[in-house]
């Protein structure tokens, strides 16, 4: 089975988690069999691909174009959405108010690109009653969970402790691209304010929210970790947060949980139907609710949802769904 990923064409010089999903999904699936090849041309001949999976409804002008290539072809196309209607987040003080009419003046491109796929793969079923809220005639679709990688089972503290010696024992992280969406100057402004020390991690995609973020003094940024050197950040942590606008559900969220971190998920989302009662949840425009869940999670007790998690959100778990979708549409819809 030949499959083209496609997806925007910025995606590992600005990662995300789009970047890491996609990444992710592909490296699993070739360890199933299948042969992955990515593209972000939106011309490319597609004769030698039994399908097309395109990535990422949010940034819409590339994936429509893709898609439009391979309705040109008569290909077939799967779509992993990765939706969230972000109209809080852009109605929130300071923004531009032409933020939330150019989103919604490409939400008919959306909606072809989500009523004409073969096949949907939304993140969580929640993802899912949203996309038909929005767009009424939806195609077909199954849940793919997002995950974490396997080898972060196990991780310990010493690695992490090895590297970075000076920092606090015990402190606040969140492993997250720098940007407002991610609301890490709440994060930082409510930790300041309960004498916490607060970790970032990740890149920084607004260097002028950065300067904010980090002008208090609680704040430490050590840029972007990867691999065994993050799941021990992970593990060295007593709390993950990620108090963000949204998430579909906040991949740094389920790697920190695998890893025996305590939660703080933002409730706006699809996070309550991966963590359930196991996490700490806060609400963007409720400071009461940031404050009260750093305060109650270091007598958390994180083991319930390492568990979970391990059991539940794998890639290996989210390529087997994704091959059983692929395999749907492929045994379903031969090619004319």
């Amino acid at each position: 089975m030949r499959v083209l990923f496609q997806v925007r064409p910025d995606f590992l010089k600005n990662p995300a988690g789009d970047s890491v999903q996609i990444v992710s999904t592909g490296q699993e699936l070739k360890k199933l069999g299948v042969e992955v090849h990515l593209s972000t041309d939106p011309n490319i001949e597609l004769t030698p691909y039994d399908l097309i999976h395109i990535f990422n409804i949010t940034r819409v002008k590339e994936s429509y174009m893709y898609f439009y290539n391979a309705q040109k072809q008569k290909k077939k196309v799967i779509i992993s959405p990765i939706y969230w209607p972000p109209n809080d987040y852009l109605k929130r003080e300071g923004v531009s108010s032409n933020a939330l009419a150019a989103w919604n003046h490409m939400q008919p491109m959306r909606e072809r690109l989500v009523g004409g796929a073969d096949l949907l793969l939304p993140n969580s079923q929640l993802e899912m009653e949203v996309l038909r809220r929005d767009f009424p005639k939806a195609a077909p679709y199954q849940v793919v969970a997002n995950g974490f990688p396997d080898s972060f089972i196990g991780a310990t503290p010493d690695q992490f402790r090895e590297q970075f010696p000076n920092l606090p024992q015990e402190f606040v992280l969140c492993a997250a691209r720098i940007s407002p969406r991610k609301n890490q100057h709440w994060l930082a402004e409510i930790c300041q304010g309960l004498h916490l020390p607060l970790l970032l991690l990740g890149p920084v995609n607004d260097p002028q929210y950065y300067k904010r973020v980090t002008a208090f003094a609680n704040v430490h940024h050590l840029g972007t970790l990867q691999g065994p050197l993050l799941a021990s950040a992970y593990a060295a942590a007593k709390v993950h947060a990620l108090p963000s606008w949204f998430e579909t559900p906040g991949l740094s969220s389920i790697e920190a949980g695998a890893c025996g971190s305590v939660v703080i998920s933002t409730d706006q989302g699809s996070p309550k139907e991966y963590f359930q009662d196991m996490a700490l949840y806060v609400h963007p425009l409720d400071d009461n609710s940031l404050r009260r869940a750093l305060e109650q999670s270091f007598d958390a007790y994180p083991v319930p949802l390492m568990k979970h998690i391990q059991q539940w959100f794998t890639w290996a778990k989210a390529a087997e769904k994704t091959l059983q979708a692929y395999r749907t549409i492929i045994e379903n819809n031969p090619e004319e």
